[in-house]
């Protein structure tokens, strides 16, 4: 489809706004890595131009295919994460603890932030966010598989998810007021785009692809990306550039995701169970964006003794969870030939 013709060049750029603030605020104040990325020069300059150009570069690469797959949704989130090498340097040399370091990269972090914190808080969630709350489109929704698909697709289930944020949250902020300052500041930005959104236009039912680059737009969005990956890995801790073993640990990693990812999008899409998914009233996910600062707050307030045990949780649940629905993208990728399996 030409969206050039079909879609207003204002309605397509709001919704890369929309969709780069979703990104940000499930990757960056879930962490508490920066819990005002909409109030500060950096935020606004770098890290939401950051998000924003991988969730809508890698999605568009997911969408192009006739149907998204839960497996290129991964694979695509993984080489969103491994922005950590190159960019932030974290993949090498972790800021924080006494990281284990082997063949020149952090395991633990990468597994972390590659496998899990950014494929699903940086890429699957906002994307299914923005799919269900700006768009006609259902096929994200629909590609998420099993028992993951439903939780996911669930009010409930993304209510569970604003809750884990405040909660993972309140674990690097430094004070309560903080907390309940970020939870309220950052929702209410994203309430106010979300409103924006349906008012300029005016509830016009849009598609995910419509929506999202075409080929022309996705090779100039190239130039951008290319520039910040070029000024920042010169300019954000250069002195942390490992080795030639490190580089190349980084490189393997690279190259397998990519062939992962470009295997997944040659595979015929899978027959999906296609049942109708849950829609939400305004109200409904007016609600979701209150429980986020609620929660932030709350752990602040109940749990603060329990912080170093619940981040050692959190961490290996998070690898845990990771790891077999990384191994799960590979049997959807190479399929054993008398299964019938399907996402």
């Amino acid at each position: 489809m030409n969206t050039e013709i079909a879609i207003p060049k204002k309605h397509q750029y709001l919704f890369w706004i929309v969709l780069a603030a979703f990104s940000t605020f499930f990757a960056e104040v879930f962490s508490g890595s920066d819990m005002f990325p909409f109030f500060n020069a950096w935020g606004i300059l770098v890290v939401v131009p950051l998000y924003g150009l991988h969730i809508i570069l890698l999605g568009s690469l997911v969408y192009r295919a006739d149907k998204p797959r839960f497996s290129s949704l991964i694979y695509a989130g993984m080489l969103f994460g491994l922005y950590e090498a190159y960019l932030t340097k974290v993949l090498w040399a972790p800021p924080w603890g006494d990281p284990v370091i082997i063949a020149g990269f952090a395991p633990v972090e990468t597994i972390v932030l590659v496998f899990w914190w950014h494929a699903w808080f940086s890429f699957i969630i906002p994307l299914l966010v923005a799919e269900k709350l700006l768009t006609g489109s259902t096929s994200l929704g629909h590609s998420l598989p099993g028992k993951i698909g439903k939780f996911f697709n669930s009010w409930s289930g993304l209510a569970a998810v604003m809750a884990f944020g405040g909660l993972f949250q309140s674990i690097n902020s430094p004070d309560v007021g903080a907390s309940l300052l970020s939870g309220i500041s950052t929702t209410a930005v994203l309430v106010g785009l979300v409103l924006l959104w349906k008012r300029i236009t005016k509830d016009r039912i849009y598609t995910m692809v419509e929506l999202l680059p075409n080929r022309k737009q996705f090779k100039w969005l190239l130039i951008p990306t290319g520039i910040m990956y070029l000024a920042m890995g010169i300019l954000i801790r250069p002195d942390w550039y490992p080795g030639l073993i490190g580089h190349l640990m980084i490189w393997i990693l690279y190259g397998i995701t990519i062939y992962l990812f470009s295997q997944s999008l040659k595979k015929p899409a899978p027959e999906l169970d296609v049942k109708e998914l849950d829609t939400w009233a305004p109200k409904r996910w007016l609600i979701l964006s209150g429980i986020f600062p609620l929660a932030a707050t709350a752990g602040e307030i109940l749990i603060g003794q329990f912080f170093e045990p619940l981040a050692i949780i959190f961490w290996f649940g998070g690898i845990a969870f990771s790891i077999v629905m990384f191994i799960k993208a590979l049997k959807l990728t190479f399929p054993k030939e008398s299964g019938g399996s399907h996402a």
